[in-house]
């Protein structure tokens, strides 16, 4: 599966570039992300790189396929 560079930058990052991540990205769009909710967003960000690391590993090998239909 081909990567672009926004998202091979996002799942390079550790766990403790997270904060920085989050708070660097929060500025780009002009966001405030509330003082309460920081611990939480910083955390489902390191859950969504740790998933997609995952999704992206596990297609790899399926690099230039079509994309199929869902089927539930």
């Amino acid at each position: 599966m081909a990567i672009d560079a926004a998202l091979k930058a996002f799942l390079d990052l550790t766990d403790g570039d997270v904060a920085a991540y989050a708070d660097g990205r929060a500025a780009e769009i002009g966001l405030t992300l509330p003082e309460p909710t920081l611990a939480a967003v910083r955390e489902n960000l390191a859950l969504l790189r740790t998933q997609t690391a995952l999704f992206v590993a596990a297609l790899d090998g399926r690099a230039g396929e079509p994309a199929g239909t869902f089927q539930p």
